[in-house]
């Protein structure tokens, strides 16, 4: 049994069955034909060399060791990229023995390199004040499009993905609320904020004008050819908005989304509400939101007390 064709159907698994994103798809393709090829190329305990067709039985937790080994000490990545390439062999792994191919997943017990703690980049309260987004006078398709990302990712938490796979028949303006399908074809139910909702016309408008008619059904950020804008396009919208605004630092969809969760904090919210909006699946993901918290209290703490 060849470990690339089992590696074909675990990705058409995860494809197909589980629903993941083509994204994370595509980094568990690169990461597992990543360890076939140190397998083939001999930098493994056994007879695997050259180009001879690598077996199942070469998955092994001592190749998955020599296998790490060489990505830290050979290739120098660093520890978020090994991690990212044994979390796919865990994945694999697991699949492996669900579909009782393997009794053990070889890859288990492999521990995970540990990651520096860094602090995510979000933006002040201050940076994404009302006063910063003046209504514009004629505006284009592109800024009523920036604007209505602004409030589904900034307002609701919304992954950039999620903003682009969205139809409108998710946006329920009479509840004030959007059904979000996030990872794994899960689904969450997150509020939406009044500006989006007084947004929505005028952007249906445009839309209909650019020969784009919106539907109940279709797509939220519709392009020309009837599908969704790509994330690219969608992230320049997101650029570029927060560059007309005066912002100089990471101008990203995400420096957003990091922003709503630790506004959210900072105003008193429970973290355990802030996960479910945020679609987390592990509580300790969105804990990360607390460090920031925790360390703008040290700096505040740093400058204003006599005793610090």
């Amino acid at each position: 049994m060849e470990l690339s064709e089992q590696i074909q159907h675990f990705l058409t698994y995860v494809e197909v069955q589980r629903h993941f994103s083509p994204r994370t798809v595509d980094t568990y393709r690169k990461s597992l034909h990543k360890f076939v090829e140190h397998l083939g190329a001999g930098n493994v305990a056994g007879n695997v060399t050259g180009n001879v067709a690598v077996a199942l039985e070469a998955f092994t937790e001592t190749n998955v060791k020599s296998f790490v080994w060489n990505l830290k000490i050979k290739q120098g990545l660093a520890p978020t990229s090994i991690c990212e390439h044994l979390a796919a062999l865990k994945s694999f792994g697991k699949y492996l023995v669900r579909s009782k191919i393997l009794s053990t997943n070889p890859a288990g017990n492999v521990p995970m390199p540990k990651r520096p703690k860094r602090l995510v980049n979000f933006m002040s309260q201050k940076d994404l004040s009302e006063e910063k987004f003046p209504e514009l006078e004629n505006p284009t398709l592109p800024q009523l499009r920036a604007r209505l990302l602004l409030e589904l990712i900034y307002g609701s938490g919304l992954r950039i993905s999620e903003c682009q796979g969205l139809c409108w028949n998710q946006i329920q303006e009479k509840e004030h609320l959007v059904r979000v399908i996030g990872k794994g074809n899960k689904e969450r139910i997150v509020p939406v904020t009044e500006a989006l909702l007084a947004r929505i016309g005028e952007f249906k408008q445009k839309q209909a004008e650019a020969g784009r008619v919106p539907s109940p059904t279709g797509y939220v950020f519709l392009s020309d050819d009837g599908k969704p804008f790509g994330l690219r396009t969608l992230r320049n919208d997101i650029h570029d908005l927060l560059r007309d605004i005066g912002w100089e630092g990471k101008a990203s969809p995400h420096v957003l989304r990091h922003s709503f969760a630790t506004h959210l904090l900072e105003n008193g919210a429970e973290i355990m509400s802030v996960k479910e909006m945020l679609g987390h699946e592990s509580i300790s993901t969105t804990q990360v939101y607390t460090h920031v918290s925790a360390e703008r209290l040290r700096e505040a703490f740093k400058k204003t007390h006599p005793r610090a």
